[in-house]
């Protein structure tokens, strides 16, 4: 199994050509918790997130709220919406004080005019996204809760190294559960020996035994 799926906030690396023209745009300062986008809205615009931290997430029609993925800096998010010209399927807000460029039409068509191969480096951006979409599918059609919410702290971990700075109910908005699930399901890691778990933090005791359980 692929371990790096849509759960994981690892960046990926942008075309040095793009972080170069994208980088010299004026950035706008958005708050923490200020939304960007919202779903359904017909995008007429997309970002690069120069600094601070954006999640995406949609919203069923109950009011539940699932996170897809957290970007942190020098990364796009919003394109796809913006080149199909379909509504958008999910909605942005940012996690802190976040400084994004904002590309719009006019700024692309002269980007590709100067430089026709950043359109080749956004298909590829846009490929990168699709194979992401792609193993999120099959960790929900295939995966259990428990190895879903496993997944996710591995991911979160192989990244920063660090202890994870999250909420249960967090984590099920991440991976599709309930907080009840994952608050059972990380007694059950922590009885195991896996993690040890802290007010609004999880620390990750053997990520080797994490591995093993995500791949049996």
């Amino acid at each position: 199994m692929n371990e790096w799926n849509l759960f994981s906030t690892h960046k990926k690396d942008i075309p040095t050509e793009l972080f170069e023209t994208f980088k010299t745009k004026p950035a706008q300062t958005f708050k923490k918790n200020q939304i960007i986008y919202r779903q359904g809205e017909i995008a007429k615009s997309f970002y690069y997130l120069k600094s601070g931290q954006v999640q995406i997430y949609v919203n069923s029609l109950d009011g539940l709220e699932k996170t897809l993925i957290t970007h942190k800096k020098e990364t796009i998010f919003g394109e796809a919406s913006f080149f199909d010209g379909f509504p958008r399927m999910s909605s942005a807000k940012t996690l802190l004080d976040s400084d994004i460029i904002i590309i719009d039409k006019a700024d692309i068509m002269l980007y590709f005019q100067k430089s026709p191969f950043l359109a080749l480096n956004l298909i590829e951006l846009l490929s990168q996204k699709v194979r992401m979409l792609s193993n999120e599918i099959d960790n929900i059609s295939f995966l259990s809760a428990d190895k879903r919410i496993a997944q996710y702290l591995f991911n979160i971990n192989f990244e920063t190294k660090r202890s994870i700075n999250c909420t249960h109910e967090d984590i099920g908005k991440a991976v599709g559960v309930s907080r009840v699930t994952v608050s059972r399901v990380l007694i059950k890691f922590s009885q195991h020996g896996w993690i040890d778990t802290k007010y609004k933090k999880i620390i990750i005791l053997d990520k080797d035994a994490l591995l093993e359980f995500i791949e049996t």
